[in-house]
């Protein structure tokens, strides 16, 4: 819901989210071995902080600057009441490199919050 959200409020198609541009790249993000993000992610998630990270690799995790920058972006832009609850990967992803949340913290925090149906349109 979120990458269909935020792309049709900057004027998306639907279908390009849901194509090979959008949830296709997401998913080699996510689950491809050569991932440099899926690597920081498995790093931070076993305890490593993002600052030794970062010192300890010359690889660069271009999702760790771009989900603070879409936090900033989606603020400014976007609107509306408690967008943390329209956006809470996105928001949630940003607090842990933030170091306001764990991981763990993150995940459950996620994982606890009502279910509720998603428009695709």
């Amino acid at each position: 819901g979120e990458m269909r959200r935020l792309g049709t409020t900057l004027g998306a198609r639907p279908s390009t989210i849901a194509g090979l541009s959008g949830v296709g790249d997401t998913f080699g993000t996510c689950f491809g071995p050569l991932s440099r993000n899926r690597k920081f992610g498995y790093r931070l998630g076993q305890g490593e902080t993002v600052e030794d990270i970062l010192k300890s690799t010359t690889e660069v995790a271009e999702g760790v600057e771009t989900s603070k920058a879409l936090v900033r972006f989606i603020t400014e832009k976007c609107g509306g009441y408690r967008l943390d609850l329209k956006y809470p990967i996105i928001f949630g992803v940003a607090d842990i490199l933030e170091g306001k949340l764990t991981p763990r913290e993150g995940l459950e925090g996620l994982m606890n919050m009502p279910l509720r149906t998603e428009s695709y349109r």
